[in-house]
């Protein structure tokens, strides 16, 4: 019961994540001001971001005993390191931050989408793990027919990307309250 409850709760707040993520994008195309609104409180959106993420990697791994293969590591290596650089720094303020979390963002999309496409695509010749270890096709997490732990992952890391490039675009001296 537990298992079900909570892959639904992380699956409806990663798509509601992607959905805000759409409405930041066309407000910052449009000129709309929820994305001054977003820049405004990156740091606290951010922190809450990928604190849960760690959160809920921690549960699926220690609580509830999912294995990560090696993709999930490596995507695992840029969500810890952000999640504890954004307590360290104001992102809207250290433009050092927001160029390291982008960084570390951008290099964990990349295997975030990898680890998509072996999980979409399995014959696509791509075979990361799998071949030692735990596969990257096991789905613990399959909500809604398509969203899975990769998915929500690269959702997480993209907030990372836009979230950070936003805070490049309207710097804390700029934002209007």
């Amino acid at each position: 019961m537990f298992v079900t409850v909570f892959n639904t709760l992380l699956a409806i707040g990663s798509l509601a994540l992607l959905f805000g993520l759409i409405l930041m994008i066309v407000s910052w195309i449009t000129g709309n001001p929820i994305a001054a609104w977003v820049a405004r409180n990156s740091h606290i959106i951010l922190r809450i971001i990928f604190g849960g993420a760690v959160i809920g990697s921690l549960i699926y791994s220690n609580y509830l005993g999912y294995e990560p293969c090696l993709l999930c590591w490596y995507q695992r290596l840029a969500i810890f390191p952000i999640a504890i650089l954004l307590f360290t720094d104001d992102i809207r303020k250290s433009s050092l931050l927001q160029l390291q979390i982008l960084i570390l963002s951008a290099g964990g999309f990349i295997v975030s989408l990898i680890h998509n496409v072996e999980t979409i695509f399995p014959n696509s010749g791509i075979n990361v793990c799998g071949t030692s270890g735990v596969s990257c096709l096991n789905l613990y997490v399959n909500q809604f027919g398509f969203v899975t732990i990769p998915l929500m992952s690269g959702i997480i890391l993209l907030s990372g990307i836009l979230i950070s490039v936003l805070a490049m675009r309207y710097p804390q001296g700029s934002i209007a309250k």
